[in-house]
């Protein structure tokens, strides 16, 4: 009798599975401007296959507020689909397998709640299969929140020539976002506690306490921070773990040391890489393209298209 049964249980449990993919194509072979490319997302039950161009949508959503700009989010829209085409690429695949993570929402979503997907939609479809590449190959698509006032340099914080259309950019518009400034505030021994697990050695809590240095870039983010003992830098951590370490909204941060806590003043929201989203949605506001957008942020660079 189970064995009878077992095909129905299974078209039961997984059959709508198949059919919602089927109406996802149906719905983008209509639009004969869409990649056919597709997105497998790990879910509980097994892999939901979603056609890229959908799946940005998905993704544009929970990285982009839907009061911003429509030709910001064209600009995010861009850059998330150039994420996923430089990981076919090295793949050597023309499909993206991904955590299901975040996904339920839409796949068991009514026409009411997908009704919020409409202008991520429309950006999707006003850049069908455009990424954005540097001689020939998609880029580092970096971007973030909010920048200090200036976006940061790859080549000289990561010493490298690969990326040479991620330079440092004026954003002195973000200085105007709600979040530009903030301040965290760690109690000394929270701060001994920390370090010490992360870097694992034997220092006194004085020698944390009193011989950090910190480290700029020219666009004044935290590259890196030592810590002195005997009078020499024996221990380092780059900015963005230490950053981490302490949950500071960005790694452009000057500190103040009491006897008993150090606060951070920090500026920026975000690593500081490529692309402020805030700077992105002001330049919209302003008449910008999102192409010229991209351009602003990424050197050098041009669009092409999914073949």
């Amino acid at each position: 009798m189970f064995v009878f049964l077992l095909p129905y249980v299974c078209a039961c449990l997984w059959g709508h599975a198949g059919v919602e993919k089927e109406a996802l194509q149906s719905k983008y072979k209509e639009d004969a401007n869409s990649p056919a490319h597709y997105v497998q997302a790990q879910m509980e039950w097994g892999l939901w296959e979603i056609p890229l161009e959908e799946y940005i949508a998905y993704k544009l959503e929970s990285v982009m507020p839907e009061a911003c700009e429509p030709e910001a989010i064209k600009a995010q829209a861009v850059l998330l689909r150039t994420e996923i085409v430089k990981i076919m690429k090295e793949d050597g695949t023309g499909t993206l397998r991904v955590s299901g993570d975040g996904l339920d929402k839409w796949y068991r979503a009514g026409e009411e709640e997908l009704q919020k997907l409409t202008p991520y939609r429309q950006a999707v479809k006003d850049t069908a299969g455009l990424y954005l590449c540097y001689q020939g190959e998609p880029i580092q698509a970096s971007y973030f929140k909010i920048s200090n006032g200036q976006t940061r340099d790859a080549s000289q914080v990561w010493g490298t020539r690969k990326l040479p259309y991620l330079k440092s950019v004026p954003c002195e518009q973000d200085k105007t976002a709600q979040d530009f400034e903030s301040r965290v505030t760690v109690s000394k021994t929270n701060f001994i506690h920390e370090i010490q697990t992360y870097i694992d050695g034997e220092y006194s809590a004085e020698q944390l306490w009193e011989g950090m240095n910190l480290t700029y870039d020219d666009s004044q983010y935290v590259t890196n921070v030592s810590f002195e003992r005997n009078g020499e830098k024996t221990v380092d951590i780059d900015g963005e773990t230490f950053r981490y370490l302490f949950s500071l909204p960005s790694a452009s941060f000057e500190i103040e040391q009491t006897q008993t806590q150090i606060i951070f003043n920090v500026t920026g929201v975000g690593h500081g890489f490529g692309m402020s989203q805030y700077a992105a949605g002001c330049m919209a506001l302003n008449g910008s393209t999102y192409d010229q957008i991209l351009q602003q942020f990424f050197f050098g660079t041009r669009l092409a298209k999914i073949e």
